[in-house]
């Protein structure tokens, strides 16, 4: 094949034409970058289905031969745009200056005679001369280059003019000074350059150079660290703000002292559309909410399946497992912590009970009792022996045992039977809730009668703690030296008030919606090593704080201790603080007794849920990007 062919065919190739003359072979991908591919693409290459690169043998000979400068910002924005990569207004004025460096970089090694590009060329007032092959080189004098490029700043630079395009997949205004700052540094071979890495599901994630080559660098100062970069981008701008604009709820107004985002309760009070409402669902886009005291043994629509069926959105009942629970208990309402009052009954029990048509056994419970010989005095309408016109908690002081008979055996269906025993200090004998240890302030601090078979071993254990100080003051030890963490946990939730409770459910959705149309990286990855954005936040509160977790020590361990340092480094204060009484309030320190993924129910954050190992926490970290978690502390 002739010379004269050759250059025909090759004018063919630099006007973007196809050849029919001769094979087109793969050139071999590993080893080619996105500039490279422009230059055999703008030199005689044609692109195929699926973005494979063909040439013709004698281009292939050209480009092996040597290393071609690319003739102008237009053909790298070409070669972009056809291979499907936004050049955008912040990308386009960044191609003459990476040029550059290329150039300046090649001068340096001595691997090129000074090769300038397209209107770097014009801008710096050098003469270009065509070689034989065609390929334009400064100074009109043609040298050919067999040498691999080895110089790796030089080669992650070159990638990184195609990861910086698709930024136009961002927001590039957002971008257009993390941007400006990376190609400041490609003028720097001693500076490391970090690079991007797309992640379809929530955006890019920063690759960082690695701190051994970050700290050899003499402008390590200016480099953004993954940490700060993180907190910028994945940063959400929401469109409400419950400050100045309140959750709103349709029902009967409320009063608290204070909560945690703008809440307000009314029906006719409220200017704009309500974004929840009590009662039966109504309106699209109005959340509807079912709130009961009262066991779903009466009212079945209080069962949280059946709620969901009827169509509410938000369920707050006794059970743990509402969105909002609404319990019977709290250190306000109960003095839970009162000293103990001498034991001067004769009886050994006092009971209130007045409706005698429970569904349950707790009447056939209380006379098993008195047939295994337990002196009871009964206050309430049912078996009647003591005139019940006494104040109730002051005359349970008093009684050794207090029987806690609810009327239906529902979990989490604990009422003030059970809590205004432990204000008297009696000890509560309960037929109720089959989970009731759950909520006793100690092992050993309540007796319970699942079933009726149960009684007469019950009465045996009454009849022994009564008979044995020691044994007997053992079930009023907490009384002295505080609950467990356990029943902290439990009733320190009531602390924020269940409708302040509810607006922070409700504005959480909110903002979790926003949330999910946001592209957030999430991550950031420096060397073989990957940081983790995590958002916690106390329970009962609504804002999130940052901690990072690296993927050398994603554990357990430094979960925890990620969290005490952030909220340490905040001085914060537990939301409990004011509410406990003072004898268990503790000093200033910081115990952490659960962290859990937000949304879950309380049932399941204090009870069921934990992660199983450092492993399966790494699992939850990676598949839930920017993860967000719940602290109880106690």
């Amino acid at each position: 094949m002739g010379s004269s062919d050759n250059k025909e065919r090759h004018h063919k190739m630099i006007n973007g034409e196809h050849d029919s003359k001769g094979p087109y072979y793969p050139i071999n991908m590993e080893k080619i970058t996105i500039i490279e591919r422009a230059q055999q693409e703008t030199w005689g290459g044609s692109r195929r289905s699926k973005n494979k690169f063909y040439a013709n043998r004698q281009i292939q000979s050209n480009f092996n031969g040597k290393v071609h400068a690319v003739q102008g910002q237009d053909n790298i924005l070409n070669v972009l745009r056809r291979h499907e990569t936004e050049v955008d207004s912040v990308t386009r004025p960044l191609i003459p200056s990476l040029c550059r460096f290329y150039v300046e970089e090649r001068e340096k090694q001595g691997e090129a005679d000074k090769l300038l590009m397209g209107s770097v060329i014009g801008q710096r007032g050098t003469r270009t001369a065509t070689g034989r092959d065609g390929v334009g080189v400064a100074g009109g004098t043609p040298t050919p280059i067999k040498k691999r490029w080895s110089n790796l700043t030089i080669f992650v630079t070159i990638v990184v003019i195609a990861e910086i395009a698709f930024l136009g997949r961002l927001d590039m205004a957002e971008k257009a000074a993390m941007v400006h700052s990376w190609t400041t540094s490609f003028y720097s071979p001693a500076l490391s350059v970090p690079t991007v890495s797309y992640s379809s599901t929530h955006g890019v994630a920063l690759v960082l150079p690695t701190q051994e080559e970050a700290s050899s660098s003499s402008t390590h100062d200016e480099t953004e660290n993954c940490e700060e970069w993180l907190e910028r981008e994945d940063a959400v701008t929401y469109s409400r703000d419950f400050r100045t604009e309140p959750i709103r709820v349709s029902g009967p107004a409320e009063e608290w002292k204070t909560c945690a985002v703008g809440c307000r309760f009314g029906f006719h009070q409220l200017e704009k559309e309500p974004d929840a409402a009590f009662g039966v669902p109504q309106k699209a886009g109005v959340s509807s909410i079912i709130r009961s005291m009262e066991s779903s043994q009466y009212y079945s629509e209080n069962n949280i399946d059946q709620a969901r069926r009827r169509g509410y959105s938000v369920v707050m009942t006794t059970s743990l497992s509402s969105d909002v629970p609404v319990g019977y208990f709290s250190w306000a309402e109960y003095d839970i912590m009162a000293p103990l009052q001498p034991k001067t009954e004769k009886s050994l029990a006092a009971a209130f009970i007045s409706n005698c048509a429970a569904r349950n056994f707790r009447l056939q419970a209380l006379e098993g009792l008195e047939k295994s010989n337990i002196k009871i005095d009964s206050y309430g309408g049912c078996h009647r022996n003591r005139d019940g016109r006494v104040d109730k908690v002051e005359t349970l002081k008093h009684y050794k045992f207090s029987l806690a008979f609810e009327n239906s055996n529902e979990e989490d269906y604990v009422t003030e039977k059970f809590f205004q025993s432990l204000v008297a200090g009696s000890v509560p004998v309960v037929v109720g809730a089959p989970n009731i240890q759950e909520f006793a302030p100690s092992s050993s601090s309540v007796l319970h009668i699942k079933e009726l078979n149960d009684v007469p071993s019950v009465a045996l254990k009454m009849k022994y703690l009564s008979e044995n100080a020691d044994a007997y003051n053992q079930s009023l030890r907490w009384k002295y030296e505080g609950p467990s963490d356990s029943f902290k946990a439990l009733v320190d939730m009531a602390a924020v008030h269940s409708s302040c409770r509810l607006c922070i459910h409700l504005a959480t959705k909110i903002w979790e919606s926003e949330e999910k149309n946001q592209k957030r990286p999430c991550k950031c990855i420096r060397g073989t090593e990957t940081v983790f954005h995590i958002y916690v936040r106390e329970r009962g509160r609504f804002e999130m704080d940052s901690i990072f977790l690296r993927s050398s020590n994603l554990t357990m361990a430094a979960l925890e201790s990620a969290v005490l340092t952030k909220f340490n480094s905040l001085n914060h204060r537990p939301i409990w603080k004011e509410e406990r009484p003072e004898s268990i309030r503790g000093g200033d320190e910081l115990k952490i007794y659960r962290i859990y993924p937000v949304n879950l129910t309380q049932r399941q954050a204090l009870y069921t849920f934990r992660f199983n190992g450092d492993a399966d926490l790494r699992n939850y970290v990676e598949s839930n990007l920017c993860a967000k978690f719940e602290v109880i502390f106690v």
